[in-house]
């Protein structure tokens, strides 16, 4: 389990001062993906006054992906102004970052912190990669992670503040669209854990947006919320720690949350964020079209997840992931078919952080 969040863990805080970090420090990992995250920061530039927050991204794509996402954000018609560029040497834990500048958006005066990784960190590496430095700052009561392909409407971050102050909730999860004008929800809060058949599913998927819910049964049925939409208060992290790098992609939310469950977790059901779904990762597209890394990570990590918090299920597991291995078959997508067996292979090896075989150099 990864450490806890002190301030101890580095020295180096990357130029950051007390006065440029809000209550709320959103968190985004980008890869290679700035028209995405053009438009989540279009859409928080629209959120209430309350609470301010802070942008804090991380680009996993290497350097040319860097200056394609600084560029796009501020364009003509991008939603950030340029604003300090920091020509610091970062050295240690901060030795993550190659690059870091700091924009401010136009629509209000959140600063925007866009870094470079020095090289594909993984999911919760770019998470952590930041939170290791903001650990030195203590005005920050709460994290807000968002997946880069998400647009949450104007009171989301307000809806889960509220929730996480008055429910003293750990983490809190939002109402999950696929679409701006969707009528059924995608996720209400996050994913609940089904011991019996060794998968995670969506809570509420399929439920019509306008029908009142049991916001309790929810949260009682939640074991994590969806990493699309994550609120994770201070107090929390400095609990239970960081998460965990090893997944590299895939399950590091769930492990996360699933940790953190003991402590509270919460739904705010009027915090709305549409989720375009698997535009970085491609979980989202038709079965032959999804990345082999992305299904081979699926099923490694799965059973990484269920030997450290089910061990007895790790056979339904296999179970699982053979069945899914078949269906990409009569799919038609032999190699994802193929991916499913090799990495429920290495899951149960214990492979862990980015796959020996992904050697794809990001830094260049």
């Amino acid at each position: 389990m990864a450490a806890g969040l002190k301030a101890s863990e580095t020295d180096a805080s990357y130029g950051l001062a007390e006065d440029l970090v809000s209550e709320v420090a959103v968190l985004i990992v980008g890869y290679r993906n700035s028209e995405d995250i053009v438009d989540c920061l279009t859409a928080l530039s629209r959120a209430t006054t309350s609470p301010g927050f802070d942008v804090f991204i991380c680009e996993n794509g290497g350097d040319d992906a860097y200056r394609r996402l600084l560029d796009a954000l501020i364009s003509e018609a991008g939603p950030c102004l340029p604003g300090q560029s920091l020509g610091i040497q970062i050295d240690g834990i901060a030795g993550r970052f190659t690059n870091i500048q700091r924009l401010v958006l136009r629509a209000r005066s959140s600063n925007v912190w866009v870094a470079c990784a020095s090289d594909n960190l993984g999911y919760a590496g770019g998470i952590n990669a930041w939170l290791r430095p903001l650990s030195a700052i203590p005005t920050w009561r709460a994290i807000w992670i968002l997946n880069p392909d998400t647009q949450p409407t104007e009171s989301a971050l307000a809806a889960l503040h509220e929730r996480a102050e008055s429910g003293r909730k750990a983490m809190v999860g939002s109402t999950i669209l696929d679409s701006p004008d969707a009528d059924h929800v995608r996720f209400r809060g996050g994913l609940s854990w089904q011991k019996l058949a060794a998968r995670d599913v969506a809570i509420g998927l399929g439920e019509l947006l306008n029908v009142s819910c049991n916001i309790a049964a929810v949260e009682d049925a939640m074991d994590s919320p969806s990493g699309a939409s994550m609120y994770v208060t201070r107090w929390c992290i400095e609990q239970i720690g960081l998460m965990d790098e090893s997944y590299f992609l895939f399950y590091e939310d769930m492990d996360w949350g699933l940790r953190a469950r003991h402590l509270g977790l919460g739904y705010a059901a009027e915090s709305i964020v549409v989720h375009k779904r698997g535009t970085t990762t491609g979980s989202g597209r038709a079965s032959s079209s999804i990345p082999v890394l992305s299904v081979y990570l699926q099923h490694r990590n799965c059973v990484r997840f269920v030997r450290r918090h089910f061990p007895w299920s790790v056979p339904l597991r296999v179970a699982v992931s053979l069945m899914y291995a078949l269906r990409f078959l009569l799919q038609g997508a032999p190699n994802n078919s193929r991916a499913a067996i090799e990495g429920l292979v290495a899951g149960l090896k214990g492979e862990m952080g980015r796959p020996k075989w992904h050697t794809e150099q990001v830094s260049g």
